[in-house]
């Protein structure tokens, strides 16, 4: 199998590999046992927002509800981290950096790390790992249009303010900019579009 070639891995891994993105929606399996990843649109996109904006709200009230200093302190770290991480690998600012994925991840699970329900948390993770792939569309989502850095501050200025009404707002608000920039772009809500591979 190719892909055991390419990772170097057993069958069994890519299998069970698979298996895994099969359950969270990002691979298809056909009837003749093989795969292909799974195709995005615009309107799967619209649904993923509309859930994670409900999701993320409720967990980040509940964590302004019960966090505590650790959690706080979290919060700014994780923050100082994605605020000192490039946004792109690339000169031609097309690419974005894992790195700087990684650390934009690790910042909006900081803010809700506090909810206190690991099912609530469960659930958020496998809708931010579908969502990823739509960030990762168009460097055009997070281009001149808009100040990322400046949107994650204000929420997280308000999360450490305790004003869950405002934080939960500017998230929400967050959330829906990138789903409209990659609308726009892309078009129609039935447009299906070929994902990059990631580098």
């Amino acid at each position: 199998m190719a892909l055991c070639k390419e990772f170097g891995v057993s069958l069994a891994v890519v299998r069970e590999a698979l298996s895994k993105l099969t359950a969270e929606g990002l691979v298809t399996a056909d009837p003749q046992r093989s795969f292909c990843v799974t195709p995005v649109s615009i309107g799967e996109l619209e649904d993923l927002t509309w859930i994670r904006i409900q999701l993320d709200g409720l967990a980040l009230r509940e964590a302004i509800a019960r966090g505590d200093v650790d959690w706080e302190t979290s919060i700014v770290a994780a923050f100082h981290r994605l605020s000192r991480t490039p946004h792109f690998s690339d000169a031609t600012a097309r690419t974005k950096s894992e790195d700087w994925a990684q650390a934009h991840a690790a910042f909006h699970l900081a803010l809700i790390s506090a909810c206190g329900s690991p099912s609530l948390l469960q659930l958020r993770e496998g809708l931010f790992a579908r969502s990823e792939r739509y960030r990762r569309l168009s460097g055009l989502v997070e281009g001149p249009r808009r100040d990322v850095e400046g949107e994650h501050r204000a929420i997280m200025d308000a999360t450490l303010g305790r004003n869950a009404p405002l934080a939960v707002e500017l998230l929400d608000r967050h959330l829906q900019l990138t789903t409209d920039l990659v609308r726009a772009t892309f078009g129609e809500p039935d447009l299906q579009v070929d994902l990059p591979r990631p580098r």
